[in-house]
């Protein structure tokens, strides 16, 4: 019986008993050494694939952590490069301004206005030419009634207290007075939310290069791609943006060249030739002999 295994089970009625082979033992037992080992085995492995996953996974993050903190440095870069870029532009601006008035005051440019428009230019402008100026190149008013709260050039910023160059011109308003477009044009721009500088604001582009800016509006009543006629409502002033109180800012511009919004707003009838002779940074005889040729072909059709 050395061989063998005898394994008696007994109840409360009767005892059987059942004789295993030494063998079978070693087996049984071998396989459960086995078994015992796999699970080890496999609990291993799978300790060792949860960590290596749990590696290769904080080493996504890190790798998206660092993405996104250079993201953050570029776009931050961008934003002071963008800042940058404008404020060269402003001083360029700045300083082509300043020299047309050294050369005013120095009288460099005293007898300089038939090399801007020719009186041969002048004879040839009718009524309907100037109808088709005043309605294509901004005239007039943006406002009803106008109040200049701040002019065009250097002055004192109510707000950073420094000397700076103010890009348009001031009209006083309440909140929700009827803003106007002063020309014939499409909306180029409009900002709707209250941010920025300006706050809600619209641009609306004309013709010949002509551009006008209407900002720290309450609302705005146009989109962008609009067609616009003058006098057209497209908007009602407010405060928003960096604002002292309610007013209207209203740029002219030219050729992304920053002109002197009043001389526009007083254009009429009377004064006519006057901005000819104010406004020396537009190209008018060019410009006048372009709208006579258009005008021309108008009335031919």
């Amino acid at each position: 019986m050395k061989d063998k295994l005898t394994i008696t089970i007994s109840d409360v009625n009767k005892t059987k008993s059942y004789t295993i082979s030494q063998l079978v033992k070693k087996i049984f037992l071998w396989l459960v050494v086995f078994v015992f080992l796999v699970i080890i085995a496999g609990s291993l492995i799978v300790r060792f694939l949860n960590q290596q996953l749990i590696d290769v996974k904080h080493k996504k993050q890190q790798e998206i952590r660092l993405l996104t903190q250079k993201e953050k440095t570029l776009l931050t870069q961008n934003k002071l490069y963008s800042l940058k870029i404008k404020d060269k532009v402003q001083d360029i601006n700045e300083l082509e301004s300043k020299l047309e008035d050294i050369e005013d005051i120095i009288g460099i440019k005293k007898d300089d206005t038939t090399s801007l428009i020719q009186r041969a230019t002048l004879a040839k402008i009718t009524s309907s030419h100037k109808k088709y100026m005043f309605n294509t190149i901004p005239s007039g008013k943006p406002l009803k009634k106008t109040k200049v709260t701040a002019k065009f050039g250097f002055r004192i910023h109510p707000i950073t207290k420094k000397k700076k160059f103010h890009q348009g011109i001031d009209l006083r308003a309440k909140r929700g007075t009827k803003v106007y477009s002063t020309a014939d044009g499409v909306v180029r721009y409009v900002q709707t939310k209250d941010k920025g500088n300006w706050g809600r604001t619209i641009i609306i582009a004309h013709n010949f290069g002509f551009e006008t800016v209407y900002a720290h509006l309450k609302k705005s009543k146009v989109k962008v791609g609009d067609v616009i006629k003058k006098g057209d409502i497209i908007g009602l002033s407010g405060n928003s943006g960096r604002s002292t109180g309610p007013h209207l800012h209203y740029e002219v511009r030219y050729a992304s060249r920053i002109l002197d919004p009043s001389t526009f707003m007083s254009w009429n009838m009377k004064n006519y030739e006057n901005i000819f002779e104010k406004q020396r940074r537009v190209k008018w005889d060019s410009l006048v002999n372009l709208i006579s040729h258009q005008v021309k072909i108008q009335a031919q059709q």
